[in-house]
């Protein structure tokens, strides 16, 4: 294994990491600033969001158990991309970029 490897799953941990935090403040402030109880558009994002993690999530253990770690920092990679894929695209989505 080279150390080259292992800058793509640092990268999507990093970008994971601070991505996760701006998509979720993007949807509290969705949220609050429509008020109660959320309107038809609210809670197709509400349901988005959690078919998203459930299918991420579920991606990322299947892959976690059928990838033979022969060269670990690509079966991190590997793992980490449906979590890394859906974090990234719900920041450029919700952000409007």
């Amino acid at each position: 294994m080279t150390r080259g490897g292992w800058v793509r799953p640092w990268l999507q941990l990093v970008e994971i990491s601070v991505s996760t935090p701006i998509v979720i403040g993007y949807r509290v402030t969705r949220l609050v600033a429509g008020g109660w109880p959320p309107d038809a558009k609210e809670r197709r994002e509400l349901r988005r969001m959690v078919s998203e993690k459930a299918s991420a999530f579920g991606r990322t253990g299947w892959l976690a158990v059928t990838t033979p770690p022969n060269d670990t920092a690509r079966y991190l990679g590997t793992v980490l991309g449906p979590v890394h894929r859906g974090v990234s695209a719900n920041r450029r989505r919700l952000s409007g970029h």
